[in-house]
């Protein structure tokens, strides 16, 4: 059998060399892949994503309490129709009905209408199609419509976003400002002021900016409002 003889050492050079180049390869595509985890695109898309599920969470128990509140009218309602049958069974009879002068609640719910409901989603959907104009157009008639509407406080923050996603940074600047100024409330508020302190920033009026998104980080520490928060006031100092 013939020896083993070790192969040529520029052989084994080569063999590190590009097992060094593919390490710096991967290197590169991991940092590329950090950067867009990292970016200002995806960070916007994750707040609206969490905006959503709040707006889903809020949709679900209003449909909770309008279960339970319909459950206590139907059985209010039973109650009723059966005093009614007591009474017209006494009348009937020749019995004296006492008058005690009481008189049946009249529950009102606060519901939205379904024309409101129905015009939101309207604007709602042009704007998660990306068609920015149209949203904008429907959201400003709705608040005409409805400006004590059930969906008002999101109305405005959503025609906010829609601005802002348009560019016009000034007016959804004002926009959001409105929406804390009307419905503090809201669990929107949060969200508008990042988007005040963004919107400071896409203007270059960094002081402002600093100042919305430090009073982010203020009321909202811990959460993903005082991460993205964080990201920008990092932006802000580079840029200064």
């Amino acid at each position: 059998m013939a020896p083993l003889v070790p192969g040529p050492a520029g052989a084994q050079d080569d063999t590190v060399f590009a097992t060094q180049s593919q390490i710096r390869q991967l290197d590169r595509r991991l940092e590329r892949i950090e950067r867009v985890l990292d970016s200002s695109a995806m960070n916007e898309l994750l707040q609206v994503s969490e905006s959503l599920n709040r707006d889903l969470r809020e949709m679900r128990g209003e449909v909770e309490t309008l279960r339970h509140e319909v459950n206590r009218l139907s059985t209010r309602q039973r109650d009723q129709f059966r005093h009614l049958d007591e009474r017209v069974a006494a009348v009937e009879g020749g019995a004296v009905v006492a008058d005690d002068g009481a008189s049946e609640e009249v529950v009102q719910l606060d519901l939205p209408e379904a024309d409101e409901q129905a015009a939101y989603q309207d604007a709602f959907d042009d704007l998660m199609s990306g068609d920015y104009t149209t949203a904008i157009r429907k959201l400003e008639r709705f608040i005409e419509d409805y400006p004590d509407g059930n969906f008002a406080a999101n109305a405005w923050y959503w025609l906010a976003e829609a601005k802002y996603a348009s560019g016009e940074f000034d007016a959804a600047l004002e926009d959001f400002e409105r929406l804390r100024e009307d419905f503090p409330e809201s669990d929107k508020s949060g969200d508008a002021l990042l988007k005040i302190g963004y919107s400071h920033y896409e203007l270059e009026n960094f002081d402002e900016a600093r100042e919305a998104l430090e009073a982010v980080r203020a009321d909202y520490g811990g959460t993903t409002l005082d991460r993205l928060a964080r990201e920008r006031l990092r932006r802000i100092d580079e840029a200064q």
